[in-house]
C-alpha cells in the first residue's frame, strides 16, 4: 500500500496545479523516492481532473498514467504493486474456487457412500436367497438356526444403515442448498478464468452511476473469436480450451482496475474505468497485438486466430444495456484483415 507524507502533500496541494504534465515536476521537490514522487503526481492528476481522491481511484490512475511511463519504470512500479494486497474480489474469486472444490468432493463422498449402500441390499438379497435354499434342501436345525441368526444380524446393519444413509441424505440436501446459494452468489467464472456476467453488470451500473455523479469516462470492449475460427475445430473441448486460452491473454494485457468478464457464449467484456475512447482503442491495438503475435495449437495443429473487438463509451445518458448491444453490433464489422476494432454508435446518435 502507498503511503504518503501529509507534510509533504499539504502545502503542495494548494492551490491545485491545472495541467497533469507540469505536475510531476512541481510537486516531487520534496519526495525521497521515485515511488513518491509518481504517486504525487497521481494524487495531483485526480484532484485536477475533479475526481475523488479514494482508494480505488488511485488505483485507477495509477495504473492509467503508468501506461506512458517508460518500461523500466513500469517494470519497478509493478513490483510495489505486486507486494499489495490481494484484491477483495480476487481474494472471493479464489475462495469460491475453494469451495466449489470442496463440495464437489463431498458430492463424491456421499456417491460412494451410497453405493456402498446398494451394496448392502444386493448382499441382503442374496443372502435371504441362499437361506431360502438351505430351508428347501436341508434339515439340519442348527444350520437353520445359525442362518436365521445370520438374517437377523443382516437385518440390523440394514436397519441401521439406512437411519445414517437418512441422516447422511439430509447433510446433503443441505449442502446442495448452500451450495446453491454460493453459485447464485457467485462473481467468478471457472471456466474462463475472470468474472461472470452477473458481475460484469453490476460493476457496469456501479461505474454508470459514479459517471453521473462525477462525469468522468469510461468504457467497454467487447471481444469474441470469430466464428469461422471456431468452426474449424472439431470438438467442443478444444473448443473451450482456445476460449479460455483467449481468456488468460485479456487477464494477462489488462489493468487490475479492469474488470474482465466473461459475458457469455464466448464472448467477454472488459470495463475500463476511467479511460476514454482513445485509451481504450490504444487498449484495443495492445489486445490485438497480443493475440496476433500468439500461436495456438490444437494437438500439433496451429490455429490461424481471428477475433472481433468493439468498443462502447459508458455514457450517462443511456442504460449499461444499450452500451453492451452497441458495443456486440460492431463485432461481425471487425476482425484481422478489416478493421481490428469499431466503436459503435447508440440508437439514434
Amino acid at each position: 500500500m502507498v503511503r504518503l507524507d501529509k507534510d509533504k502533500l499539504q502545502g503542495d496541494f494548494i492551490p491545485p496545479v491545472k495541467k497533469a504534465h507540469n505536475i510531476e515536476t512541481a510537486s516531487v521537490q520534496n519526495a525521497n523516492s521515485e515511488l513518491e514522487k509518481f504517486s504525487l503526481f497521481v494524487l495531483r492528476s485526480i484532484i485536477d481532473d475533479n475526481v475523488p481522491p479514494t482508494p480505488g481511484n488511485f488505483q485507477i490512475y495509477f495504473e492509467k498514467l503508468l501506461e506512458n511511463k517508460p518500461m523500466a519504470f513500469k517494470k519497478r512500479m509493478k513490483e510495489y504493486q505486486d507486494n499489495d494486497d490481494i484484491d477483495a474480489d480476487e481474494y472471493r474469486a479464489k475462495m469460491e474456487r475453494e469451495i466449489k472444490e470442496g463440495f464437489t468432493q463431498i458430492k463424491g463422498i456421499v456417491k460412494v457412500v451410497s453405493t456402498i449402500y446398494k451394496n448392502l441390499n444386493i448382499m441382503r438379497q442374496i443372502v435371504k436367497k441362499r437361506l431360502d435354499e438351505i430351508k428347501i434342501n436341508a434339515s439340519q436345525l442348527s444350520i437353520d438356526s445359525t442362518l436365521s441368526k445370520l438374517n437377523d444380524d443382516i437385518e440390523k446393519l440394514t436397519a441401521l444403515t439406512t437411519k445414517q444413509m437418512e441422516t447422511l441424505k439430509e447433510h446433503y440436501v443441505k449442502t446442495i442448498e448452500i451450495l446453491k446459494d454460493v453459485e447464485n452468489k457467485a462473481i467468478f467464472d471457472s471456466k474462463y478464468g475472470v468474472y461472470n456476467k452477473k458481475h460484469l453488470l453490476v460493476s457496469l451500473q456501479k461505474e454508470l452511476d459514479t459517471i453521473r455523479q462525477y462525469n468522468h469516462k469510461s468504457s467497454i470492449v467487447m471481444i469474441k473469436i470469430k466464428h469461422e475460427v471456431l468452426d474449424k475445430i472439431v470438438t467442443a473441448k478444444e473448443r473451450e480450451i482456445l476460449t479460455r486460452n483467449i481468456a488468460k491473454l485479456l487477464m494477462k494485457t489488462s489493468r487490475r482496475s479492469d474488470v474482465v468478464a466473461h459475458y457469455g457464449g464466448g464472448i467477454f467484456a472488459i470495463l475500463m474505468k476511467h479511460t476514454d475512447i482513445n485509451s481504450a482503442e490504444k487498449a484495443c491495438e495492445r489486445i490485438g497485438e497480443l493475440i496476433y503475435g500468439t500461436s495456438f495449437f490444437i494437438d500439433e495443429t496451429e490455429i490461424e486466430i481471428d477475433i472481433e473487438l468493439g468498443i462502447m463509451p459508458i455514457d450517462p445518458h443511456y442504460d449499461i444495456e444499450e452500451s453492451i448491444i452497441a458495443a456486440l453490433d460492431v463485432l461481425p464489422q471487425t476482425g484481422k484483415n478489416t478493421q481490428m476494432y469499431l466503436v459503435g454508435q447508440f440508437n439514434g446518435k
